[in-house]
């Protein structure tokens, strides 16, 4: 008896509680629904697919006062909120592009958004807020009829949505397919330089670091890959060349060919590294083959990133009261790595399209592919 008063007792809790829900407000409010569905609309602006956010059955829930209403909207909500903050784009696409992003509670964004009512604003403020992009953005709306083109905007507004909103004050940019490295400070470019990247074949990836510290007469601890390729052969076959060239050879713990090639005119480095670490070796330093800076196409590297003119990035970064330690050592062929007085934060992106200072469209061709790539997703 005592069991079956319980159950009652449980059943008319659920039947109090269904009825409740019932009977209570939906969770989105008529007008937030109206600026959902407006804000879907726009999202073409900003190089996104609406139809990917199936407006079309939200309004028809709406007009049919649907059950399901507050949960189909909520999931295209969620759907937008993310692709308008990290990107559209899924992760097979965006091989090779290692930026960490902050983290964000899509959910607890979505509660407050309903709770003040602020849809439209809310989803306005996710996106990047960098002239680069509304200069971009501005550009889609008068796209031109070729839709390559448009295509080719829409793909860089995503990764521009797939960056931290706040990549510092001071920091360098380095831009693959323009083959361009920027200073940048509070917004400003204060110097540029030409660089050489990988070539299709040995890719520079898009990551970020930090450069903590230069390093004039540099050492050059070859890679494996590359002691594979070319260097192993050298050195087994021609020790006195390799010798002449500068290249130092061990046998490690496990029988495998360590090389290292001595600071000096040959050195692959050039005279000046950028000391900052990272998981793919990959660094901006100089190189010895300073002529193929004249080449307007300027993928050749395995990887690293050749920069035009590094001693002087090198004074700029230390600052003036420490150029004149550059310039001795330069003299003296001394080796020896230069703390910066700040860690300095290094984008290496991928952007196949940007605008000039006249607000111009420019294009840069997709070296690696990976419009292609964004595109096939689509």
């Amino acid at each position: 008896m005592k069991d079956l008063t319980r159950l009652a007792a449980v059943g008319a809790i659920f039947w109090a509680l269904t009825a409740a829900r019932a009977d209570a407000a939906p969770r989105w409010a008529e007008s937030d629904v109206e600026a959902l569905l407006t804000t879907v609309a726009a999202s073409a602006e900003e190089g996104l697919d609406p139809k990917d956010y199936d407006a079309a059955g939200l309004a028809q829930a709406r007009d049919a006062q649907a059950a399901d209403l507050d949960a189909l909207a909520d999931k295209i909500a969620l759907k937008l909120a993310h692709d308008f903050y990290e990107g559209a784009a899924p992760a097979a696409v965006r091989t090779d592009w290692h930026i960490a992003r902050e983290k964000f509670d899509y959910g607890a964004w979505l509660d407050q958004v309903l709770a003040r009512h602020s849809v439209r604003a809310s989803f306005a403020r996710l996106l990047p807020t960098s002239p680069a992009y509304l200069q971009l953005k501005a550009s889609l709306a008068r796209c031109p009829a070729s839709p390559a083109t448009c295509q080719t905007i829409a793909a860089n507004l995503d990764r521009w949505r797939w960056l931290p909103r706040d990549l510092g004050q001071r920091y360098l940019w380095v831009n693959v397919p323009a083959y361009r490295l920027d200073l940048i400070e509070d917004g400003r470019i204060v110097a540029s330089r030409k660089v050489i990247v990988g070539k299709p074949g040995t890719r520079t990836p898009a990551f970020q670091a930090v450069v903590k510290a230069i390093t004039v007469n540099p050492w050059w601890n070859v890679p494996c890959s590359i002691v594979d390729e070319s260097i192993g052969k050298l050195v087994r076959q021609r020790p006195q060349e390799a010798a002449r060239r500068g290249f130092v050879s061990s046998v490690d713990a496990k029988g495998q060919l360590v090389v290292r090639q001595r600071p000096g005119p040959d050195n692959a480095l050039g005279r000046i590294k950028l000391e900052m670490p990272n998981p793919y070796g990959v660094y901006i330093h100089d190189t010895p083959a300073r002529s193929l800076f004249a080449k307007d196409a300027r993928a050749f590297s395995h990887g690293c990133i050749r920069t035009e003119e590094p001693e002087e990035l090198a004074r700029t970064l230390l600052g003036p009261s420490r150029a004149i330690e550059v310039d001795t050592l330069l003299i003296t062929g001394t080796t020896r790595t230069l703390p910066l007085a700040t860690a300095l934060p290094v984008y290496v992106v991928y952007f196949t399209a940007g605008t000039s200072e006249d607000g111009k469209i420019e294009t840069y061709r997709d070296i690696y592919g990976r419009d292609a790539r964004w595109a096939s997703y689509r």
